[in-house]
This record gives C-alpha cells, structure tokens and sequence, in this order.
C-alpha cells in the first residue's frame, strides 16, 4: 500500500446535554440515558506521519505524561491492529487543549478519530462498521459516540446510541471549565451512597433551576438539561455550582455540568452575550471555550 500524505485531524469533543442514571447492575456498572452533543471547542489537534511499517506506532504529546502505552490513543492502534491485521508505521503528536477529567470526552475522542483515520486507509483491511463500533465500545464507552459525531441518545452503559433530533444550530455555547477534577469513580461511589435506593426509579426533576419565562429558558425535546451526577458534585466542589449560577446570571438560557464534571456548559440564544460573560468567567482558576453551533 502507498504511503498516504501527513493528516491532521482537528478534534471536537462533546457534553451532556441530559444525564440521568437509571440504574445499577450486578456487576456495579450504571446504566444511563444521555444526550450527547459535540461540539466544536475546546479541541485537540492529532498529526500524523506515515513512516517505516516496522516501527508500528511512535506516539508523541503536548502533554508530556500523555506519551504512554495507556494512552487510548495508543491502545486504539493497537486494538484496531488486532483486529485488522493492519499496523501501518506511524508517527503521530497529539496537541491537547481539551481538558483532562473534566467531562468533555477528550480521551475518547482522540482515540475515535484515530480509528476513523486508519479504517479510512486500511484498504481491504478495513472493518465494517459494526466491527469497527463494537472495537470503540471496548476502548470506552463515550468512543462510539465520537464515531458517529452527531447527537444521540446513549442508553445501557453508554455504549448503545440511537442519532438523535436536536439541532442547536444558531447558538453558542460556553464550555467552561475549573482548575478542580472531578474524579469519575468518586462520583459514581458518592451517587451510589447517596442514591441507590432511588436507583431505576427514574428522574424526578430538572436540575437546571427553573428560569422566570421572561429569560426564555432553554429546552431539549420538552426537558431542561438535568445530570444526576450535579447533587454529588456540587456539594462537594462549589466552584463547579457556581460556574453553573454564573453562567445563568450572565444571560445563558440553559446551563448544566457535563458528565461527572468538572466542566459546565452554558448555551446562549445571543452571540453577544456569550461573549461578555466569556470575558467575565475567564481566568486564573477557570478556562473558558466558546463554539458557535
């Protein structure tokens, strides 16, 4: 096979715009329903190299505690690989600007894109696309989603989708984020503490405060935006809460925190508007990213 040219790949990643856990099984995973959304910013930039087959893939980061084996970028080589029989050499560097832990699906990204990219050149050795999708869900669950890179609904543990109707298209959307994690497991372990008697009981309310219908709040298919995860985190990180009364104080029409945090999104009818309170929410202790939709 012929050497393909340089590629780079510009890398979105997405929110929840709903999260609602519904469920624990046996084994301890949570079952979900969740609208993901992508979007445009904050985003990671993957350059990659064709080189000498033998050397498999020569992996390179901005971040420089990134460049290991258990990198999901480096495990979806190896992965598609195995299953392919492809393992062209590569040298790739990945630029990262989209948080760590914060919710965004960063990781997950990065990894889908690199699928995306070599299933695009393996030729005869590309997988189908059921195989290809069964190969994300085993990297994470958020990978299928970055696959398919269009709103959808997740259901079971994340990894069924289902496209879904939801165009933002016209707003903006803030994405920001504290300098705090938020640690996935401890959130789960936290929500079980706390919640698991009320598990598959189903939601009972929105989480986004209910706005005076002269702010014209925001919906998604009839329901606010609402994260089971939000009762958890706020209590215990107050900066996440208030990144999320700011962004309504500012003018945001809907706002919630993604995933299990520590990223909060806020979405704006008015360009305008996200732009001043992006200029008041910016900081030392607080990154703030804006993506028209």
């Amino acid at each position: 096979m012929s050497k393909t040219p340089r590629a780079t790949l510009r890398i979105g990643c997405k929110v929840n715009l709903f999260l609602e856990i519904t469920g624990v099984r046996e084994n301890g995973y949570h079952e979900l329903e969740s609208l993901f959304y992508p979007v445009s910013e904050p985003h990671d930039t993957l350059e990659l190299d064709r080189a000498d087959d033998s050397q498999g893939l020569v992996l390179t980061c901005s971040d420089k505690a990134l460049e290991c084996p258990s990198n999901l970028v480096a495990r979806a080589y190896e992965a598609f690989a195995a299953a392919s029989g492809w393992r062209p050499g590569l040298r790739a560097h990945l630029t990262k600007s989209i948080p760590s832990g914060a919710g965004l699906g960063g990781g997950s990204a990065d990894a889908a894109a690199l699928l995306g990219w070599l299933n695009a050149n393996a030729g005869g050795k590309a997988l189908g696309e059921p195989e290809l999708s069964a190969l994300a869900a085993k990297l994470g669950a958020d990978v299928p989603f970055f696959l398919l890179n269009r709103p959808a609904w997740a259901t079971g543990i994340g990894e069924i989708l289902e496209p879904a109707q939801c165009d933002l298209a016209g707003l903006t959307m803030l994405v920001a984020v504290p300098s705090g994690r938020v640690n996935t497991a401890w959130a789960y372990a936290e929500w079980d503490l706390l919640h698991a008697a009320q598990a598959g009981k189903g939601f009972t309310g929105p989480l986004t405060r209910l706005c005076p219908t002269t702010m014209r709040p925001f919906c998604v298919s009839g329901t606010f935006t609402a994260n089971s995860f939000e009762p958890v985190v706020f209590s215990h990180y107050p900066a996440v809460r208030l990144l999320k009364e700011r962004l309504l104080a500012l003018g945001a029409a809907a706002a919630g925190m993604s995933g299990s945090g520590s990223a909060v999104f806020g979405i704006f009818r008015h360009a305008a508007w996200a732009d001043a309170a992006a200029s008041v929410l910016d900081g030392p202790d607080t990154a703030v990213f804006s993506a028209r939709l």
